[in-house]
C-alpha cells in the first residue's frame, strides 16, 4: 500500500485518491445508489433488458452521454476505450463500463449500437424512459440533465460505482487514459480484500 500511496501523491489525481480513501477500513461504505429497477422499461443497445442483476458483484464505470454530442462525450468514450484497452481480460470481466442515454428519447437502442462500433466492445449502453435516466442522475448526486434544441447538458464526470450500487468516486473526464487505468485497477484491487474479508 505505501507503494501506491507514494504513487499516488506524486500522480496527483484527486480521483485516485478518492477511490482509495471511500474504500479504506472504519470509513462508512458509499451511500447507496438507485438500482436499475426490473420492468420499468431501461434496456441495452441490443434491446435486452437491463436491471441490477445484469451488473452484479462487478464495479461499474458509469457515463452520461448522447449520440449528437459532438466532442466531450467521444473524447470522454475514448478516454474509457484507451483505459479498458490497459486492463486484462481478467479485470475487465469485474468491471462493468456504462454509457447511460441522456438523450433517451433520440438515442434508442438501435442509435446507441452504431454509435458505440467505435469504442470498447465491453462498453454496455442504457436506454430507457427520461424519468430512469434521470433517477439515476439525482441518485449519483449529478446535475441535472437538461435537453434543449438537440442539445444536452448532462454529468462532466464518470462515476466509479461499487457492486452493490453506491458511487465510490466521481472521476473527471480530462483524466488520462493511463490514470484512469489505474484507479480502476486500485478499485479492483480493493474490491478483492474487501470481498475476501482481509480489509484492516
Amino acid at each position: 500500500m505505501g507503494a501506491v500511496s507514494s504513487w499516488l501523491r506524486r500522480l496527483g489525481r484527486g480521483a485516485l485518491v478518492a477511490v482509495l480513501m471511500s474504500a479504506s477500513a472504519g470509513m462508512a461504505p458509499p451511500a447507496p445508489a438507485m438500482a436499475w429497477p426490473t420492468g420499468y422499461g431501461p434496456v441495452d443497445q441490443n434491446g435486452a433488458a437491463v436491471d441490477e442483476a445484469r451488473f452484479a458483484g462487478r464495479l461499474r464505470l458509469v457515463y452520461f452521454g448522447y449520440t449528437r454530442c459532438p466532442d466531450l462525450c467521444p473524447t470522454a468514450l475514448m478516454t474509457v476505450t484507451q483505459a479498458l484497452d490497459e486492463l486484462s481480460p481478467a479485470l475487465l470481466a469485474r468491471l462493468a463500463p456504462i454509457l447511460v442515454a441522456a438523450d433517451p428519447d433520440h438515442d434508442g437502442p438501435a442509435v446507441l449500437a452504431a454509435y458505440l462500433d467505435t469504442f470498447h466492445p465491453a462498453i454496455v449502453a442504457v436506454t430507457g424512459p427520461v424519468a430512469f435516466v434521470d433517477g439515476l442522475a439525482a441518485a449519483y448526486a449529478a446535475p441535472p440533465i437538461r435537453r434543449h434544441d438537440g442539445v444536452v447538458d448532462h454529468p462532466v464526470e464518470f462515476f466509479l460505482v461499487g457492486p452493490t450500487g453506491g458511487v465510490m468516486a466521481r472521476i473527471p473526464t480530462t483524466t488520462a487514459p493511463d490514470a484512469l487505468a489505474e484507479t480502476l485497477r486500485i478499485a479492483l484491487a480493493r474490491q478483492d480484500v474487501v470481498r475476501h474479508g482481509l480489509a484492516r
